[in-house]
């Protein structure tokens, strides 16, 4: 269910700073792809933004999921701290953790979604997921400061992609109104031929009836 969020939360967005990453292969996860039979899906995160996904059989199993937190779902990004910053804290002094600078990718093409975000916080992994087989994806919004908590829990997307093409899934903020703010899971498909392709929004509730 969309929570809505005050106007406040558009305060957490930092300006002004620049967050850089590094693209690195995933040789692991790029070996698994066989466009005949699998799909790749670029996944958008950080420190606010996680999510989770996991593939299943047929819609049937999707509806029987009793809890999103359930094993076999697959978190975009692994926050593990690996190292200490400065006065013992987990992340560095802009909140983020030396993964978050990090792309891990697999060849999904660039796209405008890519260049909108290269000096963003939000960065992205890269996974390949079976055709024709519906995977949910789950996604988050947490923010903590001084002024308060605020958070957003979207329903989730429903994906049953087709082989050989790639997609591109983030959570966006839609301003409902002067004093509220949503937030929703969009999926989309990468299309066109260009160095830098475009990305279509797809369908992506075919499983979610419960």
């Amino acid at each position: 269910m969309n929570k809505t969020l005050g106007v406040t939360l558009l305060a957490f967005l930092i300006q002004g700073c620049s967050y850089q990453k590094t693209n690195v292969n995933n040789e692991i996860e790029k070996a698994k792809y066989d466009p005949q039979f699998n799909s790749r899906v670029r996944v958008f995160s950080s420190p606010e933004v996680t999510g989770r996904y996991k593939s299943f059989e047929n819609c049937e199993q999707t509806h029987q999921i009793k809890n999103e937190n359930d094993a076999g779902f697959k978190g975009f990004r692994d926050r593990t701290p690996t190292k200490t910053y400065i006065l013992w804290r987990r992340a560095d002094l802009l909140g983020m953790m030396e993964e978050d600078y990090k792309n891990r990718v697999i060849g999904v093409p660039p796209t405008v979604t890519t260049e909108s975000v290269k000096a963003d916080r939000l960065g992205y992994n890269e996974y390949v997921v079976p055709a024709g087989k519906p995977t949910v994806f789950v996604m988050n919004y947490l923010a903590v400061s001084d002024s308060g908590r605020f958070w957003c829990h979207p329903d989730s997307a429903y994906l049953t992609p087709v082989e050989g093409k790639d997609y591109e899934v983030k959570l966006e903020l839609e301003k409902t109104n002067l004093m509220s703010t949503v937030c929703k899971v969009v999926v989309s498909e990468i299309t066109g031929g260009e160095s830098i392709r475009s990305v279509q929004s797809v369908s992506s509730n075919s499983c979610a009836s419960r």
